[in-house]
């Protein structure tokens, strides 16, 4: 009897235990478990909606042409440029704010993350207070100022290319492809900025004519990535019924699909991956998959990158076309020097995002 007794209370205490141990692991599940990434707002229901009715690709056309349309209207209406930037300025700052907190670019103890690092911030913000000056006072804010802001954009984007064979695994080609893009499309826009500010120089017309070059090079990189990934989320079934509304980490690891990561090249990623054919399987692992979000994203960089297109005007002209524009539109020819370094913070920016992305700090939507 005894015995049966103290079978019985061991029984008893091992269920209790079991089942605490699974109370505890399944609070352990929610509290690390982001479930932001899974609860559905309101309006997530309704974009949800609108994608099986209309279709991702679709729905995300008709955002492009409200955005623009919204743009234009604004404009319009405004008839400023100098409004309409700084209307546009407070929901960059404020999305600036919330989202450097969330950086973790590399190790502190790296001299290559440590420059990235800090001459991202000044990038972000240097070019914005020159434009500032110049639209308040009509008149080229200090040239060590300049010469600042263009040093950090340019480090800010060579230090970052230095990091993509550290972060960036070999397989995740749409990922080291859009980071490309982002390097070859800052450098683009200084370069632009460039010609603007000592266009009219005899001396620069070598660079002039390198910058002019370089953007159309530029421009076949951004719109190879966004056809490739067109073409992807067209062609492959993966994402026909794939809702990428409130995406946030890959549904699975690289080793679960047989991908390992082989070092690379830092020259690799400018001449062989834009080339390269992707895993089939790497839509499940990439957090750069070809959804519609990503689809919008990376087309709007390409019609983006077209405006550096506008250097080729110094190809034909010369130094001279830039003394002419000086002398019949100079508060125009001064404005476009330091637009060109914003049109850079806005590819920066958008690079910074890819980051926040990578390290699954926010969703690719």
């Amino acid at each position: 009897m005894n015995a049966n007794t103290a079978d019985l209370t061991w029984s008893l205490l091992f269920q209790d235990l079991t089942s605490i141990q699974y109370v505890k692991n399944y609070i352990n599940e929610k509290i690390t478990s982001n479930d932001k990434a899974h609860s559905l707002s309101s309006l997530t229901r309704v974009f949800h909606k609108s994608y099986h009715a209309i279709g991702a690709f679709n729905v995300w056309l008709i955002g492009l042409g409200i955005l623009c349309l919204a743009c234009a209207i604004l404009f319009s209406a405004i008839e400023s440029w100098k409004t309409f930037f700084f209307l546009t300025l407070v929901p960059y700052l404020v999305i600036l704010t919330w989202s450097l907190p969330l950086t973790r670019i590399g190790s502190w103890k790296a001299l290559t993350s440590i420059v990235h690092r800090l001459s991202g911030i000044l990038s972000l913000l240097l070019p914005m207070c020159l434009i500032v000056y110049n639209s308040w006072t009509d008149e080229h804010p200090p040239s060590y100022l300049y010469a600042l802001a263009v040093v950090c954009i340019v480090f800010n984007c060579i230090f970052g290319a230095l990091l993509i064979p550290q972060r960036i695994s070999s397989f995740d080609i749409p990922t080291i492809r859009a980071f490309g893009v982002g390097v070859t499309l800052g450098l683009s826009f200084v370069g632009w900025s460039l010609s603007w500010y000592f266009g009219g120089e005899s001396w620069f017309a070598p660079f002039g004519y390198a910058c002019a070059l370089y953007s159309f090079l530029t421009c076949i990189l951004a719109w190879n990535d966004s056809i490739q990934h067109i073409y992807t989320n067209q062609t492959n079934p993966y994402y026909a019924t794939q809702l990428d509304l409130e995406y946030f980490k890959p549904p699975k690891r690289p080793h679960q699909v047989g991908l390992k990561h082989q070092s690379y090249k830092l020259w690799e990623v400018f001449l062989k991956f834009p080339l390269r054919t992707s895993h089939p399987k790497l839509q499940e692992v990439t957090v750069t998959p070809s959804s519609a979000a990503v689809v919008f994203t990376v087309t709007l960089t390409a019609i983006f990158s077209l405006s550096t297109l506008l250097q080729w005007h110094y190809v034909y002209c010369g130094p001279s076309s830039i003394l002419l524009r000086q002398q019949l539109f100079p508060s125009y020819t001064k404005y476009s020097a330091y637009l060109a370094l914003l049109a850079a913070v806005a590819n920066n920016f958008g690079t910074f995002a890819g980051t926040l992305v990578v390290q699954q700090k926010v969703s690719s939507f």
